[in-house]
């Protein structure tokens, strides 16, 4: 099926198929094209289809008669049609044709890759979930699928396409998404695997969040691989508990196709939760887990793929990868921190099961330049080094912490370890503490700060991180400094020779909400801006435009 070609009755009858139909009423002209589908009323035109979903904040019906006086042809949506046509009626609207479902958020998945022609199977899918690790995997994955495009030819099988984090990825050119979430929305990611598909990508790699699998957004992707970082103590405050955000993430192994001789499923053996979960979510699904690799940087634990003689080298990790028929490889890689190795272990795996030969798994690790936000290097010249890492979780707090102790331990030159971070407003309380002791435990100065503290009290959050970093068994110094660009400066300030600075939290991101706004915000420009300062280099005057709230009403300086 063509993309735009789709009709009324398809859908009708697709959502049947798919069990999402709460009543099964003829529609009106079955033959009319399917128009473009819609969950914003705003962005409806005439002959859309309009999908009323259920948020966190609102509720699309609400809207209905919004979409409807935009021309909306068809409207879906949960409430009974008498419901739906009365509020419509009260805005003076005659409500079109419309389908109760079930479900919206998985009716707009179905809908959107009905409209695009079902996309994923032109392609071979591979999906990446876990709490930390995601982003980098899907960076190395692709430097290996264009290493061995180049090495095979244009007709080698290995173009691909990514959507991730940074945003959508083809021909080694990244453009941003223009979203504020790793996962798109179901139009969108169904939109970005058609344009793949036409640019003649035979590849497209997805990476899968908590988020994005509970609200169905990656729905109908029909995955041939599945590749599993790491889960840990993460987005609760969204799920609820962590039996919760387990099955979000193991949900993506729901989306296998079921032509099972291309299926594979890879997770890493030295997670507790993903050793027990994914296994079990398998048993659940009725498949038998033959398709299953593991990998692990543990001696003797009988993974597929083994981390052999790892080390830290100047400018990045090396390790031996060895795999099935005891096949091994060179991996080089300009990445800083041993968490890194299980990253270039699963692109491994996932490339090798995409047909990858070792020469371009080894030549696409060598040649990736390193993710950024993610242990990204900032060099102005000073006499130490510092870091921007995105690392906003428990567990990958402690990963980046301990990967940069154990530099400084290597080294034996007395350097100190400086971090600085916060915790988000709005999100699970929880890992605040936890944050906080995996910093007390690591670090010898920690420097609390703002990270998004929307609406909630930015003191509050950081007496909570406060408690955490006092918990350790032998507590960091602390410093409490509210304004972000200050704590980054005053980060520096005391940083001495041989020392390492690392700015965690922020990463990538563009942005940090104070209340209900985002401003503009880079934790790249910022700690670059202090460094200058600490200088005495002449500071870039376009830096005055990040300027951020206190936390007490105020304006800070700009960085």
């Amino acid at each position: 099926m063509l993309p735009g070609t789709a009709t009324w009755t398809d859908l009708q009858r697709f959502l049947q198929a798919r069990d999402n139909l709460q009543l099964v009423t003829a529609l009106p002209a079955d033959a009319r094209p399917l128009g473009p589908v819609r969950w914003d009323s705003r962005e409806v035109d005439a002959g859309d289809v309009f999908i009323a979903k259920s948020g966190l904040e609102t509720d699309g019906h609400l809207y209905v008669p919004d979409a409807v006086a935009a021309g909306a042809a068809l409207v879906l949506g949960t409430e009974s049609k008498a419901v739906v046509e009365a509020r419509c009626a009260g805005s003076g609207l005659v409500l079109p044709a419309y389908l109760r479902v079930k479900d919206s958020e998985r009716a707009f998945a179905q809908a959107s890759a009905l409209w695009f022609g079902f996309p994923a199977r032109r392609l071979t899918t591979v999906g990446i979930t876990g709490t930390d690790g995601k982003t980098t995997t899907v960076g190395l994955l692709t430097s290996i699928l264009e290493a061995a495009h180049r090495d095979s030819g244009a007709d080698g099988g290995f173009q691909a396409g990514a959507v991730s984090t940074l945003g959508f990825v083809e021909g080694g050119r990244v453009t941003d998404s223009g979203f504020h979430v790793t996962t798109p929305d179901a139009w969108n990611v169904q939109a970005a695997l058609d344009r793949m598909s036409s640019h003649g990508c035979r590849i497209a790699i997805l990476e899968c969040t908590s988020h994005g699998l509970a609200q169905h957004r990656a729905d109908e992707i029909e995955l041939n691989l599945a590749g599993f970082t790491n889960i840990t103590h993460e987005h609760l405050d969204y799920h609820g508990s962590l039996e919760a955000y387990v099955g979000a993430k193991c949900s993506m192994l729901d989306l296998l196709t079921d032509r099972p001789e291309s299926v594979a499923v890879i997770f890493n053996a030295d997670d507790p939760v993903s050793r027990q979960a994914v296994p079990d979510k398998l048993r659940a699904i009725g498949r038998d887990g033959t398709d299953t690799d593991t990998y692990s940087q543990r001696i003797g634990t009988h993974a597929t793929w083994m981390a052999l003689e790892p080390e830290v080298r100047p400018g990045g990790m090396f390790v031996r990868a060895r795999g099935p028929g005891n096949r091994t490889g060179a991996l080089q890689a300009a990445l800083v921190g041993e968490f890194n190795i299980s990253n270039m272990l699963l692109a491994t795996a996932l490339g090798y099961r995409l047909g990858c030969p070792m020469s371009a798994i080894e030549e696409g690790i060598g040649g990736y330049p390193g993710t950024p936000g993610r242990m990204e290097p900032v060099d102005v010249g000073q006499d130490f080094r510092a870091f921007v890492d995105f690392a906003h979780t428990p567990g990958s707090m402690e990963a980046a912490l301990s990967s940069l102790r154990k530099i400084l331990t290597a080294e034996a030159r007395g350097g100190r370890l400086i971090a600085a971070f916060g915790c988000a407003g709005l999100r699970d309380r929880r890992k605040r503490g936890l944050m906080g002791a995996a910093a007390g435990r690591w670090a010898d100065h920690v420097v609390i700060t703002a990270e998004d503290p929307r609406t909630e009290d930015l003191q509050s959050i950081c007496s909570e991180i406060e408690q955490g970093v006092a918990s350790a068994a032998r507590p960091a110094d602390w410093d409490v400094v509210l304004d972000r660009a200050e704590a980054l400066e005053h980060a520096v300030a005391l940083a001495r020779p041989q020392d390492i600075v690392v700015a965690c939290g922020k990463g990538h991101e563009q942005s940090m909400c104070f209340g209900t706004t985002e401003y503009p915000w880079s934790d790249r420009l910022a700690l670059r801006l202090a460094l200058e300062r600490l200088l005495g280099i002449a500071v870039d005057p376009r830096a005055s435009i990040y300027r951020l709230p206190t936390g007490k009403g105020t304006e800070s300086a700009s960085i």
